[in-house]
């Protein structure tokens, strides 16, 4: 019985290690007749199996294109003998021998990401702070004591804004590369909350419009997700926010 701990190796193995070999010709005479024949399949069982195949080949390529930026990798012509020898149960090596080098590759894929990571988060640094001088140059932004910068596309009426104050808005949220990592207009509704409980670059940002205003924030790691990150958000990412102040209550 496999152990929960070589399940685990096992799993990340598929993920960041299995290349995409399906097409070699090394596998079996009858997989060679569906790459080198276009296969005509006999029935639907057939042609299930070679799309789940198809499938797996799409994934484990992509993964394995992750795991070389890693600086990690395997050969594939001995992966493929493994998995072939596992099938027809004639392993080269005990399964004591198998569990320690997946736990040693586990922990060797476990210190190439946290070095990735790091390497991320440095260069992250350097691209907000790039990004921020550019934006200092633009008609109209303003940079506060905090870090915060922002333009006022449209200063709205109403109420001061404050920190008990409810809120709805809609929002579009990119990284400083310009990819899009969150868009309320997409799900098709307004986002309500309490200013006091956003990341602080909206605490601040939001208090210098009115109901109807609308204003671009570029908030700098410390008033956002700081050195960590959150939910898909690298560590020291520098984030812009193009936001709509539909509403606001003062309770």
């Amino acid at each position: 019985m496999i152990s929960f701990l070589l399940k685990r190796i096992m799993f990340l193995f598929l993920i960041f290690y299995i290349p995409s070999v399906f097409s070699e010709t090394q596998l079996n005479p009858k997989m060679q007749s569906y790459s080198e024949n276009k296969k005509v399949f006999k029935n639907e069982n057939e042609k299930i199996g070679y799309a789940l195949g198809v499938s797996l080949g799409n994934y484990v390529n992509q993964s394995f294109e992750k795991q070389k930026k890693l600086g990690i990798q395997l050969d594939k012509y001995s992966l493929l003998s493994g998995i072939e020898d596992a099938i027809s149960n004639n392993l080269k090596l005990s399964n004591q021998e198998i569990s320690e080098i997946l736990e040693k590759l586990e922990n060797r894929l476990k210190h190439a990401t946290k070095i990735q990571i790091e390497n991320n988060k440095k260069e992250n640094l350097i691209q907000g702070q790039l990004y921020m001088k550019k934006f200092s140059d633009i008609q109209g932004s303003h940079k506060t004591q905090s870090g915060l910068m922002y333009i006022i596309d449209k200063p709205g009426s109403g109420e001061e804004i404050k920190e008990n104050t409810e809120i709805t808005v809609h929002y579009k949220g990119f990284f400083v590369n310009g990819v899009e990592f969150d868009n309320s207009y997409n799900r098709g509704k307004p986002v309500v909350f309490i200013l006091k409980d956003v990341i602080l670059g909206w605490q601040e940002g939001l208090k210098y419009i009115r109901k109807g205003g609308r204003i671009k924030l570029v908030i700098p790691p410390s008033l956002g997700y700081g050195n960590t990150g959150l939910n898909g958000i690298p560590g020291n990412s520098t984030l812009v926010f193009d936001i709509e102040l539909i509403d606001a209550k003062n309770n």
